[in-house]
């Protein structure tokens, strides 16, 4: 699938899984299928008993691949999903420049390592870009309409198969009470401008720090206060297999993310946007995270997360509090 060129670098993928072995083997069938041959895995430990024996099933399916040779890093004990990203990915960076970043239950279309490394590559030197994501999440293609490029930037971080650099990792800032005082400091911290259900998630996850295990989250925030970037594409690349078993995850969602080949651009011809917002296609963007009757938004609801703010008043009067 891929056109590189002979000798070109590849990007290791980061590969974090626990417990879910169905998931894990689609996962890794994905990646095989998309020439991956730098992949970096890590397996985090057992809650308890309770889910020993997944994570054992999970471990013996990584010692059975064999398209590549891959580099497996078994915890001893269970640090969660969000301690077990930020320690993979600083570990990864201290001898890569980049890595493309995948969770068990991600599944990836043929194209998309393509994809990501040509997007790694690109946009490499454009400070305002935190990173790239292969997730289309489902609004009306219409917001296309007349738009020259295969790619859009889009405000929000997307933590469904992603890539980013090393110096733009590193400039994440995890620390809670750093990022309050930063969000408090900032003049004109609008949230819903990158979705209508970020003000109530990030609100959860740095100011009250209730909604655990929400390093996406806080990526998020970090972006919004750089004024940063996420490459997104204009068709999807990305099937999630387990919105009804994952951390943040309660039911099933009431859309149904899918692969979309009809719409993808020839492999090596994408056409990569500047790294400049579209209004049209950012309008409809925006239109995946509007809350509706039911309750917050269709992302929010897979995350199973409340979404607290219902108007710009509200949320403005909620940041003023910090």
């Amino acid at each position: 699938m891929s056109s590189e060129s002979p000798g070109a670098v590849q990007v290791p993928v980061a590969l974090f899984v626990y417990s879910r072995p169905r998931q894990l083997e689609r996962t890794l069938e994905c990646l095989r299928d998309g020439g991956v041959r730098e992949l970096h895995v890590f397996s985090d430990g057992a809650k308890g008993e309770a889910d020993a024996e997944g994570v054992a099933e999970v471990r013996r399916l990584l010692s059975g691949i064999d398209w590549t040779e891959p580099t497996v890093i078994e915890r001893g004990e269970n640090m969660g999903l969000s301690s077990s990203i930020r320690d993979g990915l600083d570990r990864l960076f201290q001898t890569h420049a980049s890595a493309i970043v995948i969770e068990d239950d991600i599944c990836v279309a043929p194209e998309f390592y393509e994809y990501a490394s040509l997007a790694l590559r690109r946009y490499e030197g454009e400070r305002a870009v935190a990173g790239v994501t292969g997730m289309r999440c489902p609004f009306s293609r219409r917001a296309f309409d007349g738009y020259p490029y295969d790619v859009f930037m889009s405000p929000r971080f997307s933590s469904w198969a992603w890539a980013t650099w090393r110096d733009r990792w590193r400039e994440f800032d995890f620390d809670k009470s750093s990022l309050r005082r930063q969000i408090g400091a900032a003049a004109g911290f609008r949230p819903e401008l990158a979705g209508a259900d970020l003000p109530g998630m990030i609100h959860d996850a740095v100011v009250t720090e209730s909604l655990k295990g929400s390093w996406d989250v806080v990526c998020a925030a970090n972006m919004l206060l750089q004024g940063e970037l996420f490459v997104t594409p204009a068709w999807n690349m990305v099937e999630n297999t387990g919105l009804s078993e994952g951390t943040h995850a309660s039911e099933d969602p009431p859309w149904q993310l899918r692969w979309e080949p009809e719409h993808r651009p020839e492999p090596g011809a994408i056409r990569f946007a500047p790294p400049e917002q579209d209004e049209q296609v950012l309008q409809g963007y925006l239109q995946c995270f509007e809350h509706t009757a039911e309750g917050g938004s269709a992302i929010a609801r897979a995350r199973g997360s409340a979404a607290r703010w219902r108007s710009r008043h509200r949320v403005r009067r909620a940041w003023g509090r910090l």
